[in-house]
């Protein structure tokens, strides 16, 4: 995040904290459900979907109506991104409407679709470990192309970092990863499995063993004490690690029965879906009662998004978000010197 848009987000964040108030400061937005991969793991299965995709116009309104809310931040994502080709356009329109944009993306259509990222602040990029253990999660033949991404993306200058899930594939993969990071001088996420939508229960397959699962989260957080290009904060992977069962990934309802970080989800973050829907988080998929802004408007979505029953979960990069969030003076040292370095 750019040093104008971090000044305006912790402004706003720090106004509607002593204030009450809601901004949807952080938003994820989904343009699409068709993909170009099969991850068996994919919380949304958005490679088995048929819904049609938003017009140019739905999201470049959508995007308007996110700017009178206040919203610093707009992440795009899929599906695949790229797969669109209006991407370039809506790219624009968010900076043009003086919001930081991003994109998840798996990396392939990197090489296609460079002229229209060239506006683009951040490109998060999935691999899951080295060509063996990625194939095994994200699809065999998948690890070259993303690379040959990576570098591109790279080689035109764009500001790029990685994303991995943990899975019972690739529990090993966390120092080649960071290492991979330090080579190509950009920064490492590391993320665990969330829940399926519609009931499916594929992701189980991939969960990590709990020991492993454990090992994995507390070896990011010590490469992270120890100074490594690991996107998000210690405090976050050893809450990951010290979660009671993994199966487990979100607390709903009930009050749980450990020291938690608290859910701003809904209060400062929005998701919403390929299909319209808009969620307080992505975790809540199919288990919220989510409104199509395109029926009711995105300020009626959003203040809709307030009413949810979750309480916490244990993936870091909502976690870290979280922390900002509730104001903990070490996380928000941590962005601040991140901030200086990027300028």
């Amino acid at each position: 995040m750019g040093f104008y848009n971090r000044a305006a987000f912790f402004a706003t964040l720090l106004k509607d904290r002593f204030t009450g108030g809601r901004t949807p400061l952080v938003v994820v937005l989904n343009t699409t459900f068709r993909c170009n991969l099969k991850c068996g793991y994919c919380y949304g299965q958005y490679f088995g979907r048929k819904d049609a995709d938003f017009t140019t116009e739905e999201l470049s309104g959508l995007i308007d109506g996110l700017r009178k809310l206040g919203t610093r931040s707009i992440t795009l994502g899929g599906g695949e991104p790229l797969l669109r080709n209006d991407i370039g356009f809506l790219i624009r329109k968010i900076k043009d409407c003086g919001i930081e944009c991003g994109m998840n993306t798996n990396g392939i259509l990197i090489p296609r679709r460079l002229p229209d990222l060239k506006d683009i602040d951040m490109v998060t990029v999935s691999i899951d470990g080295p060509k063996e253990m990625n194939d095994a999660n994200r699809g065999t033949g998948s690890f070259e192309e993303i690379m040959a991404g990576i570098d591109a993306a790279l080689r035109a200058g764009i500001k790029v970092h990685t994303t991995t899930v943990i899975t019972r594939h690739n529990t090993d993969a966390v120092d080649w990863i960071v290492n991979l990071a330090r080579e190509k001088r950009m920064q490492a996420e590391f993320n665990f499995l969330f829940h399926q939508s519609g009931g499916k229960s594929e992701s189980d397959r991939y969960m990590a063993e709990q020991n492993l699962f454990r090992k994995a989260a507390n070896r990011v957080a010590e490469l992270k004490k120890q100074g490594a290009p690991i996107l998000f904060s210690e405090a976050v992977y050893r809450y990951a690690a010290d979660w009671p069962d993994p199966h487990q990934r979100i607390v709903m309802g009930q009050e749980p029965d450990f020291d938690y970080i608290r859910c701003f989800a809904g209060r400062f973050m929005m998701f919403i879906d390929a299909d319209g829907r808009t969620y307080p988080c992505v975790q809540l998929i199919d288990a919220f009662d989510a409104l199509d802004f395109r029926k009711v408007g995105i300020e009626k979505a959003w203040e809709h998004c307030s009413g949810h029953a979750c309480k916490t979960c244990y993936f870091p990069c909502y976690n870290e978000f979280n922390k900002i969030a509730s104001l903990d003076l070490k996380v928000l040292a941590g962005q601040v010197i991140s901030t200086l370095k990027s300028r």
